[in-house]
């Protein structure tokens, strides 16, 4: 029978099983590890590469280097706090728990706990699980390591290159 005043009858349950494709500039859904890995630490190494460029326009323009490092910084540190929280939720924990990315020390061992343990495997209260994790994201997080180590082996190379006489 077709009540004009009945309630609506909708599976509710149909819509979240289905995965879905997670992107980087969201600030809902859900982020598993690999993700995680890469979400952060990508951005990280354009921060440094325009830092390094701030870093030279601080030479010729101190003021306006100074402000461009600054606003490069916020705008990765926002991303990365967004991401954790988006880890959080593909844990089913509160986003309240991002807050121990403030505390110092504590934060270490926090992130390390959002890229290790891992979420839920099927749908939880904050949404559908993530979709499997393409080649693009797996090749960036096989580049994680090697961009790592190739900026400690810069940094040690500058730090030489300065400090000899």
């Amino acid at each position: 029978m077709n009540h004009l005043y009945a309630a609506p009858t909708v599976d509710m349950n149909a819509a979240t099983d289905a995965p879905y494709e997670p992107t980087l500039l969201a600030f809902h859904g859900r982020v598993g590890r690999l993700r995680f890995l890469v979400y952060t630490f990508m951005p990280m190494f354009a921060v440094l590469a325009l830092l390094s460029l701030s870093s030279y326009l601080s030479s010729k323009d101190p003021v306006g280097g100074i402000m461009t490092a600054r606003l490069v910084a916020f705008l990765w540190i926002a991303l990365a706090v967004v991401t954790a929280l988006r880890r959080m939720d593909d844990l089913d924990h509160s986003r309240w728990w991002g807050l121990l990315l403030l505390v110092p020390m504590a934060n270490i061992f926090f992130w390390c706990y959002l890229l290790f343990v891992s979420g839920n495997a099927a749908a939880n209260d904050r949404g559908p699980a993530p979709a499997p994790n393409t080649l693009l994201v797996k090749l960036g997080a096989g580049l994680v390591i090697p961009l790592l180590l190739g900026g400690v082996w810069a940094g040690y190379i500058m730090y030489t290159f300065l400090t000899r006489d």
